[in-house]
């Protein structure tokens, strides 16, 4: 389920087939909509959101809130240029924009919140994971909600092998052939996915404080880490 993997002329299709083997999706996106609800009490806000190609999340986030406003950031920039397109036909165009960088190198700060949805498990845990959460950390006001939704689990390991067979099988009962959600299930192996022990380790590091466990399906796990 990497976007680089997919054909970008069918991405609606990419985020029925994203629904289908990701336990709570839409879930994940109406709990962190409700805690920006519950943390955010200024008139405006402004949100930076990581990993943000394709415009999925902040149209999602952006819909029913107005006085929201998002700076996106990916590397992947067939990905940034679908999301440009499909913001340019939202309402929430308006009050968003999508750069093609990495947030180490963002020129912009002062974010009353942050994002980060099935996108730091991309980064290694050579240094950089640690790098790209003090980068986030270092754009946001003191005290902003970081909304994290991660994989997290350890290759090999009994429970993790577990997780990773019933998510096969939550696919396959989506419709999923067997063959394709075997193959997607694979991809734990192949991506920088750490526990979730090390994920709060690293975010504590970075200096996120008071991390709040808001989700888990299956080896997607989600917190609000403060800044």
């Amino acid at each position: 389920m990497k976007f680089e993997d997919q054909d970008l002329s069918r991405i609606n299709e990419y985020v029925s087939l994203a629904e289908r083997y990701i336990p709570g999706r839409l879930a994940i996106f109406a709990i962190v909509e409700s805690a920006f609800h519950e943390l955010l009490t200024a008139e405006a806000a402004k949100i930076l959101v990581l990993g943000a190609g394709g415009g999925e999340e902040i149209i999602r986030l952006g819909a029913d809130n107005p006085s929201w406003s998002f700076v996106g950031v990916d590397t992947f920039e067939p990905m940034v240029e679908m999301a440009k397109s499909r913001l340019a036909s939202s309402p929430v165009g308006k009050r968003s924009v999508v750069h093609t960088t990495a947030v180490e190198q963002l020129d912009d700060s002062e974010f009353d919140a942050a994002t980060c949805i099935l996108t730091a498990h991309f980064v290694p845990d050579d240094g950089s994971k640690l790098a790209f959460f003090e980068a986030i950390r270092a754009r946001m006001k003191p005290g902003a909600p970081l909304a994290i939704i991660d994989g997290v689990g350890v290759a090999g390991e009994r429970d993790t092998e577990l997780l990773r067979r019933i998510w096969v099988r939550h696919a396959m009962r989506n419709g999923v052939p067997e063959a394709e959600a075997a193959k997607n299930s694979q991809n734990f192996s192949k991506i920088s996915v750490v526990s979730a022990e090390r994920e709060e380790e690293l975010l504590q590091a970075a200096g996120f404080k008071n991390l709040v466990p808001i989700f888990q399906g299956l080896a997607i796990k989600g917190w609000l880490a403060f800044a």
